[in-house]
């Protein structure tokens, strides 16, 4: 199966995300993917070499905006500069995964595409690898597309869920499930056959390209005809401009006649806001997490993330802290969603300075 994988397999790295909640640290120039929030190489790095021995570099595409492209290539300098595909404008994952279809069917005819997030954290690489094995596998054998299932641990409400049904390494979906409230996402938890749905993908090209034509022609036409007159760089703004903006979950997953999951074995996260980045380093005895230089009195359940100076703190709790050069973040840990708040407010000021 492995050696089949390598034969066909197509990784594409979905890499455009700007990760708002980790300001001040993520910025316009320097969003969540080029950030060591989870250990000590960046979450772009970790994914890219993830996948190391298993998909050779000349296979695995990046799919950024204009503006983040030539950091991209500067941090993966074992991926041809070509294999880093360049979105006009970020127009949601539907219109980033079809410019990779046009662009990589050509290069590798007959080939499986592997679609992954460059902001996630995976751990137990091994696991993994053996799980994009089986759901390559079954892509190529089934002829269907193939998404990842994450068991849920706890009644997230934040993301949406994958409603399966049947038995076995693989199953079926019987549904895509919006963002729950608190009740039914425990409902879920329970059930034993809900999954979170992680946005990671495997099918092969010919399947996905039926799919869309079949499904969300709008986001394929417009690439298609610009392929035909010659693929000009200078021409693709033009046609990326007439896609519309749209998830590939609502253009096309929950459009298909018949979609797999694949439960998946390895531990994941999606890295989302300031107390996930905090469960990656260990606690001190008060529950605090520093990183930087820091001075702590009776403090107890707060995240220090320093930069240049001397942090200290005084009977404080359950407060998040973040120093960057510019600019100091302190929230409350309850309240870590609403830094993407802070990031809107400061666009709508003007503060590009800070962005």
């Amino acid at each position: 199966m492995a050696e089949r994988s390598q034969d066909s397999l197509v990784a594409v790295v979905m890499a455009g995300g700007r990760g708002t909640r980790f300001w001040p640290h993520s910025r316009n120039a320097r969003p969540k993917q080029f950030l060591a929030i989870a250990g000590t190489e960046t979450l772009l790095h970790q994914t890219v070499r993830r996948l190391d021995g298993h998909v050779p570099p000349e296979r695995i595409f990046v799919v950024t905006t204009e503006d983040l492209a030539a950091e991209t290539r500067r941090m993966l300098p074992e991926l041809p500069a070509e294999n880093v595909i360049v979105e006009p404008e970020g127009r949601n994952t539907a219109p980033c995964l079809a410019l990779a279809l046009v662009q990589i069917e050509r290069k590798v005819p007959g080939g499986v595409m592997a679609v992954l997030s460059a902001d996630h954290w995976i751990g137990d690489r091994e696991i993994f690898l053996e799980d994009l094995d089986l759901a390559v596998d079954h892509a190529q054998s089934a002829h269907e597309l193939v998404t990842f299932g994450i068991r849920p641990t706890y009644p997230e409400t934040g993301y949406g869920y994958i409603e399966s049904e049947g038995k076995g390494p693989v199953l079926q979906v019987k549904a895509f499930r919006e963002k729950p409230p608190a009740d039914v996402a425990m409902e879920y938890l329970e059930s034993g056959r809900h999954y979170w749905n992680a946005g990671m993908f495997v099918w092969t090209l010919a399947d996905f390209r039926e799919g869309l034509e079949k499904h969300a022609p709008d986001v394929l036409a417009p690439l298609d005809a610009w392929t035909a007159a010659g693929a000009e760089p200078s021409a693709l703004a033009a046609a990326y401009g007439q896609l519309p903006k749209v998830a590939i979950d609502v253009a096309l997953m929950e459009k298909a006649g018949t979609v797999a999951v694949v439960p998946t074995r390895f531990r994941w996260s999606d890295v989302g806001s300031w107390p996930a980045a905090i469960e990656f380093h260990q606690a001190d005895s008060e529950g605090n997490v520093t990183r930087g230089d820091t001075l702590l009195l009776d403090t107890h359940n707060s995240a220090f993330f320093g930069g240049k100076r001397l942090i200290a703190a005084s009977g404080v709790e359950n407060l998040i802290v973040v120093d960057a050069d510019d600019a100091l973040l302190i929230c409350h840990r309850d309240r870590a969603q609403t830094v993407k708040q802070i990031v809107e407010r400061l666009q709508a000021e003007g503060r590009a300075d800070l962005l």
